[in-house]
């Protein structure tokens, strides 16, 4: 009896270390984990957004004084006396949302929206690097900031109490923050509301993590998005600050062409078709 007994022991707990090792490549492989650990790991991540940072005050300062300069494809001409604007992304270029991320890498599935509204309710987002302190610095030059955002309508109050926990520049007398969906045409593409904005200031510098914060018609294949850009390289750097996401973003769905009836699976093989391997030796 006590050897049937230890038989059926031993057998339990070879089973549960079996199942331990099925457990830990599905959880050590999640295509999210490097990306996800660089950023919230890396001195390199935290001192490419200081270095962002940094050259934004020195283009703001150029800007401010250059009458004629905009960064807005949107400006076309009659923005000289408007009053100057930056324009700025929120999530991965003023705020620290890799906690949700990490939590997606934990449970080992794809992305869950239910994560994200939970994580915007909490109101527990960090400032990035150099970004709270270039904000700070713009508005004291008078520059209005201006937060562009694919955050939708119902968590803009969310967004606005943890940008003034965190002492971002806000205006009460004046709206500062643009979200998705607050009017009819207001999409996830950025540039009604850039044109609306255009309208009101002279947009001396756009900065954001992806290339929808400074273009349109981004959501193409990885082919056509180089396309697109290619004319604006003179951009980078000048007008345009982009900062660094390997998390996520619309190159993401350009891999799987936007198709996000696909199941996670089959998402992850179009992404593994997009690789580009060394040759057999």
């Amino acid at each position: 009896m006590n050897a049937a007994l230890c038989a059926i022991t031993l057998l339990v707990e070879i089973s549960a270390a079996l199942l331990g090792q099925a457990e830990a490549p599905r959880q050590a492989s999640h295509e999210m984990l490097g990306s996800v650990l660089w950023a919230q790991t890396s001195v390199e991540h935290d001192a490419a957004y200081e270095q962002a940072y940094r050259q934004a005050r020195h283009i703001l300062d150029r800007a401010r004084r250059d009458r004629t300069w905009t960064a807005a494809l949107e400006q076309k001409s009659g923005y000289e006396r408007l009053p100057p604007a930056v324009v700025l992304d929120i999530d991965e270029t003023i705020l620290d949302n890799s906690p949700v991320e990490a939590e997606v890498v934990r449970r080992g599935g794809p992305f869950d929206p239910n994560l994200w509204d939970a994580w915007i309710r909490q109101q527990r987002a960090a400032p990035l690097p150099g970004a709270l302190e270039f904000t700070l610095y713009a508005a004291a030059k008078g520059v209005e900031v201006i937060y562009l955002t694919n955050r939708i309508v119902r968590e803009k109050q969310a967004t606005r109490r943890t940008l003034a926990q965190l002492g971002f520049p806000l205006r009460n007398d004046v709206e500062t923050i643009y979200c998705r969906g607050e009017r009819p045409d207001w999409n996830s593409e950025k540039s009604t509301r850039r044109q609306v904005i255009a309208q009101r200031y002279r947009i001396l510098l756009l900065i954001g993590d992806d290339l929808g914060d400074f273009l349109p018609g981004v959501r193409v294949s990885p082919e056509e998005r180089r396309k697109l850009a290619a004319p604006y390289h003179d951009r980078w750097g000048e007008r345009w600050i982009i900062l660094p996401n390997p998390m996520y973003g619309t190159w993401e769905g350009a891999l799987y062409g936007y198709e996000q009836s696909l199941s996670h699976a089959d998402q992850l093989r179009r992404k593994r078709e997009r690789l580009r391997s060394m040759k057999p030796y």
